[in-house]
């Protein structure tokens, strides 16, 4: 019997197997679409952990989708398909956006829980700050609200900051329309659990007819800025250039 280090042949021959159809595995069950161009896709087909959507120089994974009313009509649930995620890009950076119908006609209540984590694919740059605002309208006694909870190292885990954006028949709160927060320390991956809400009577008052609230578009941007080390040689660079054109 023929064997390498002690390990006959045959055993070699099933490790390396193992080993190789569980790389295939993993590869097959991996999957990437590139946005770009404003590009979409439904929600229901990122509803899990193995889906990810690529947008500029950041990978969003992880998503899940939860949707709750007090209507008591389960015909009219949501489910993630009503949903569709679209590619973000402005002046700030690459984000997302998500296009939803979520409507609330007096005292109902409706509340959708998203989340997904956010990963520079540029590791020169971290993700220094984000940026939060959406599409709504409320009437009478309606209330729209989307908050979030950024964390460091998984859903629940390390809380890095706490965004939240509401309008009512009054207008956006904060007046902007839109809700910032800066990191302390950059990150290169965060994990974000996003509320959105919608009421059209939130405080029990005796509803009116006109009490209604909705959200159609949550968008949401992420900047980025080069990690010390990339700014001191950068800095480093400009000095030797400066040193050498003097001496010139």
């Amino acid at each position: 019997m023929n064997s390498v280090k002690g390990y006959p042949s045959r055993w070699r021959v099933i490790v390396f197997s193992t080993i190789l159809a569980g790389t295939v595995a993993c590869t097959s069950w991996a999957q990437v679409t590139n946005l770009s161009g404003g590009g979409s896709i439904n929600f229901s087909a990122l509803n899990n952990t193995t889906e990810s959507v690529l947008i500029g120089d950041k990978l969003f994974s992880n998503f899940s989708f939860q949707y709750v009313d007090t209507d008591g009509n389960m015909g009219d649930d949501l489910s993630a398909s009503a949903l569709v995620l679209s590619a973000l890009s402005n002046q700030v950076g690459f984000g997302i956006s998500v296009q939803l119908p979520l409507v609330a006609t007096g005292p109902t209540i409706k509340d959708i829980t998203l989340q997904f984590s956010a990963t520079v694919t540029n590791s020169d740059n971290k993700i220094s700050d984000v940026h939060l605002d959406f599409t709504g309208s409320a009437s009478g006694n309606g209330l729209a609200e989307v908050s979030e909870s950024i964390f460091t190292n998984g859903f629940g885990v390390g809380n890095l900051a706490n965004l939240g954006l509401s309008k009512n028949a009054g207008g956006f709160i904060p007046p902007n329309g839109e809700d910032t927060a800066i990191f302390s320390i950059p990150q290169s991956k965060i994990w974000v659990e996003k509320d959105i809400f919608v009421s059209g009577n939130p405080d029990s008052l005796p509803p009116t007819p006109n009490d209604f609230a909705s959200i159609t578009i949550v968008n949401q941007t992420f900047s980025q800025i080069p990690e010390p080390s990339s700014i001191m040689l950068a800095l480093a660079g400009m000095v030797a250039f400066l040193f050498v054109r003097r001496r010139k």
